[in-house]
């Protein structure tokens, strides 16, 4: 564990480096595009499940104001008009499940065509940056922002919450602070953790909850009015104990049915705890440079990271074992019904920002969900959950100009939108070589001193 005072030397020293060298100066918004039109596209409508075929989209002020055939009459000579060639137009796409400390985060996951971000481990600055780029005067990825952590266990960056006194506070401070959600800890006492959703529901927040399981004796019932509840190796790890219990699996998976309250699996972080603990510095060598900041990745190298390079070759085995069963679970969650959430836990365990987005897309269909289920899960549900079904997640008149292009299909196969050919967010085009200068801009223009400054001044 890393001290306060070795993150203190560290500050010192990173301050003294962004003083002495300009490269981690802010990175500079690009302005916002006019009324733009883009022709000879198709459109990916993922609520139907179709595919629709040469179309002409309108963008007026960062949302779409019309849509008509291809090839129509555009009665604004002004306008800027882009030859979609018969490529496709495909929702922004959600992250629900992120850790960030660092603007470069944003503009990384927007480069890779995740659009909007629900930041599962609230600071007051990430409050700063979602309104600033709500307000287009900063770049990156869109933001919901969770409270800082409520756990029964102190630690830090997070709220000691024991019972539900403590619980009602935290939530009323959250509120004041102007958090989106809260995040509850699966280590939550039954008692606080129904103390937290009693008070959010007065105050009409909602709550996400780490783990798909209720705390204690509460009853599931109480779950019921939860954005969300994330981790599927909670499932293993608490109503199953541990054991690949299938008639047990049953019990719960049923109970989750009777909820319909969203699962976000988060089978990524788990795939990259089993790559790494099975490749060790092989499998982080074939990460991308500067997708984490610096400083978190010192951090995780001496905690998480450390843990699972040093695992023997039968925990190995037994990781990839469970990585198999959660991808069950997950599975049997979708089959019956259970709304999923896409979700990859970025920036824990070096998980790179964006990228771990497609990846757990992946692994969604590894789970059986299909290209339309899978982008489902990472448009139309999200927004849904976030209470944004009317202005996101679709490509619809009135709804945001957030969306990626891509000249190959995407039904047909999701990973091209890995690399996008092109992504709009709020009405701005970046094309395939500015996606690609807007990472370098990320990672170059990130700045070291002022994220240790946020870290330790929430410490």
């Amino acid at each position: 564990m890393i001290t306060k005072t070795a993150l203190f030397t560290l500050a010192l020293s990173l301050l003294v480096f962004c003083f002495l060298f300009p490269g981690c100066s802010s990175i500079k918004p690009l302005p916002v595009a006019g009324m733009v039109v883009i022709d000879q596209i198709n459109l990916i409508d993922v609520k139907n499940r179709q595919v629709l075929r040469q179309q002409q989209v309108e963008l007026k002020n960062g949302r779409i104001s019309a849509i008509r055939p291809a090839g129509t009459v555009i009665e604004d000579a002004n306008a800027v008009v882009i030859d979609g060639l018969n490529g496709y137009l495909t929702p922004g796409l959600f992250d629900m499940h992120v850790h960030l400390s660092d603007p470069a985060a944003l503009q990384l996951s927007l480069s890779h065509g995740v659009t909007h971000l629900r930041v599962m481990h609230g600071l007051p600055q990430l409050l700063k940056w979602r309104d600033s780029i709500e307000k287009n005067e900063m770049l990156g990825s869109s933001m919901t922002v969770s409270s800082p952590i409520l756990s029964a266990t102190k630690r830090p960056t997070t709220i000691s919450v024991t019972d539900a006194t403590e619980a009602k506070a935290a939530v009323r401070a959250a509120y004041a602070e102007g958090y989106d959600l809260i995040k509850a800890y699966g280590d939550l006492s039954a008692q606080s953790l129904n103390a937290v959703v009693t008070e959010a529901a007065v105050l009409r927040m909602p709550v996400a909850k780490h783990g798909p399981n209720p705390s204690g004796a509460l009853p599931w019932q109480e779950l019921a009015a939860m954005q969300s509840l994330d981790h599927v190796e909670d499932i293993y790890q608490g109503p199953l104990h541990y054991q690949q219990d299938l008639a047990a699996l049953q019990e719960v998976i049923e109970q989750l049915k009777l909820l319909q309250v969203p699962v976000t699996p988060t089978l990524n972080i788990f795939w990259q705890l089993t790559a790494i603990s099975r490749d060790k510095e092989a499998f982080l060598a074939t990460l991308p440079q500067g997708y984490i900041s610096p400083l978190i990745a010192f951090e995780e190298r001496h905690n998480q990271v450390a843990r699972w390079l040093q695992s023997t070759d039968k925990m190995a085995v037994h990781n990839r074992q469970t990585l198999q069963f959660l991808v069950q679970i997950t599975r049997q969650l979708h089959e019956k019904g259970v709304p999923l959430l896409v979700g990859s836990d970025a920036g824990a365990l070096l998980s790179p920002h964006g990228l771990a987005t497609h990846t757990e897309m992946q692994l969604l269909q590894q789970a059986g969900l299909d290209s339309f289920a899978v982008l489902h899960a990472a448009t139309i549900a999200p927004a849904k959950a976030l209470g944004l079904a009317e202005q996101a997640g679709q490509i619809r008149p009135g709804y945001k100009a957030d969306f990626i292009y891509s000249k190959e299909n995407p039904i047909i196969e999701l990973s091209v939108l890995r690399e996008p050919d092109a992504v709009m967010k709020s009405g701005r085009w970046y094309n395939e070589e500015q996606l690609k200068e807007l990472r370098q801009q990320a990672i170059n223009g990130r700045s070291l001193g002022q994220e240790l400054w946020l870290i330790l001044s929430n410490y």
